[in-house]
């Protein structure tokens, strides 16, 4: 078993207070928008078990099936097929959405072939893996996920009466060959470069109707944190939700989704791949996101949780890479993580007790990474822990 260090990325989004206050930190002004536990070769989280310090990534290469075991091994190779997250949004991310297996193995394979450095700016494909995630909620959390039905959508920018939106709203009904949203957001992105006066006019008819809607109240804050970007029209688009804690949903590949604000544990396929769409200064890709992006409406993909024991719930995305254990044990009890494979375990409350082959105690934001060969953990102690595995 392994103790992490685990690197801290301070991007503008990121809140001041979150991750401090979980790992009961000094508040020192600064953001903290992600914390990476696990092995993904940007930013690898340094392993601790015996006295050595290596990076997790090297550690896991060295003996990938005392690592990973065979099992995991001949699936995914010789890496840790998930990465784990603490994310702590104050601000809203960009609009995004990231590619299937496929799509980021051909995307991958054409940037390559075409030199592009992989530190440039522009570049879409840093990786070869698709990024499913899930997203599990620490404090309430708001977030933007999925494609509203075409008609809702358009009746809602229709409602802002604003006349130059009407070519969006009779893209939505349908007044163009394919999928309705493809056209419409094809129209959207094609605005970025027009600077287009609808887009102060909307955010003046956001202000004026506060407290009407909480989509345009989301609409009202991304217009005072990205003036001027059309993408502020998102949460009239997509579904907005508010999870509280505890709270799950997945995130297929393809959908278009962006977080606006709080803290959870974010698991994703090991991947960072990000094609972003609106509210921000970076790259946007217009025919890569038209090209990567599922058009069909959809529902917010909420994770139900699977009981399998007192305290313990299972959150099983439909995908091959991870799945999530969340255990909340009490004093006296003794609860099962996942029997075998790599596993990293995060304590998010409270203090647990982490077993195997040997024992750490974790106190918040603190994690693990317990190889297949240490066998069967347990977790105990008065505290909550999440366990990401393979």
């Amino acid at each position: 078993m392994y103790r992490l260090d685990n690197p801290v990325r301070r991007y503008a989004w990121g809140s001041t207070t979150l991750v401090q206050q979980l790992r009961a930190q000094p508040l020192d002004g600064r953001p903290v928008a992600e914390v990476w536990i696990g092995a993904h070769p940007d930013d690898p989280s340094v392993a601790d078990g015996t006295g050595r310090r290596v990076p997790l990534d090297a550690l896991i290469a060295d003996r990938p099936e005392t690592m990973l075991g065979r099992r995991v091994l001949e699936v995914a190779g010789p890496r840790l097929p998930y990465l784990t997250k603490i994310l702590a949004a104050a601000h809203p991310l960009s609009v995004q959405v990231h590619p299937d297996a496929a799509q980021a193995e051909a995307g991958y394979a054409e940037q390559e072939r075409r030199g592009v450095p992989r530190d440039d700016p522009a570049r879409t494909y840093r990786d070869r893996s698709h990024k499913p995630e899930v997203v599990y909620a620490l404090t309430p959390f708001e977030l933007l996920s999925g494609l509203r039905e075409p008609e809702q959508a358009a009746k809602l920018v229709a409602e802002l009466d604003v006349p130059a939106l009407d070519p969006l709203v009779a893209l939505l009904r349908g007044d163009a060959a394919g999928p309705p949203h493809r056209a419409a957001f094809g129209w959207l992105l094609g605005q970025r470069a027009a600077d287009a006066p609808w887009v102060r006019e909307v955010a003046a008819v956001a202000r004026q109707a506060a407290g009407s809607r909480p989509e345009l109240d989301v609409v009202r804050g991304l217009a005072a944190r990205f003036p001027g970007d059309p993408a502020l029209l998102a949460p009239l688009l997509l579904n907005y939700e508010r999870l509280e804690p505890g709270q799950a949903i997945y995130t297929a590949p393809g959908t278009l989704h962006a977080y606006l604000g709080g803290m959870a544990v974010e698991v994703m396929a090991a991947s960072d791949n990000v094609l972003r769409a609106g509210l921000t200064g970076k790259h946007v890709d217009v025919d890569e996101v038209l090209a990567v992006t599922d058009f069909s409406p959809r529902l917010t993909g909420f994770l139900r949780p699977v009981r399998v024991a007192p305290g313990v719930v299972d959150l099983v995305p439909p995908v091959p890479d991870f799945v999530l254990r969340v255990v909340t044990a009490r004093a006296g009890d003794d609860l099962a993580g996942p029997a075998d494979g790599p596993r990293v375990v995060v304590c998010v409350e409270g203090e647990v007790r982490v077993a195997a082959a040997d024992a750490v105690r974790l106190q918040p934001g603190e994690a693990v990474f317990v190889p297949d060969a240490d066998g069967p953990l347990t977790i105990s102690g008065h505290g909550t822990a999440v366990v990401a595995a393979a």
